[in-house]
């Protein structure tokens, strides 16, 4: 199964960059294949308003859940085992 996870924030975040490579680090110890897409809020402007006071923000496409920063690796390690449940 091809999971698809969506990092919502902005270039210049070093909160966003932090996140990011919490992420990266969950899924390569993930046995599953998950995919992580980056969308920048300044760039795609329909997520700037809903998004732009809580970036950096892990969302699941499916099943259109968000993980909110801060979040921890266990944390992301817990969303990913739910949304592949």
């Amino acid at each position: 199964m091809n999971s698809r996870l969506v990092l919502l924030g902005t270039e210049g975040c070093h909160l966003c960059e932090q996140a990011e490579k919490l992420v990266l680090w969950v899924i390569a110890k993930s046995s599953t294949e998950l995919a992580l897409n980056k969308i920048d809020i300044v760039v795609e402007t329909e997520y700037l308003a809903a998004y732009e006071l809580i970036i950096p923000v892990l969302c699941h496409v499916e099943s259109e859940q968000e993980l909110h920063w801060p979040f921890t690796e266990k944390q992301v390690q817990l969303f990913v085992a739910e949304i592949l449940d």
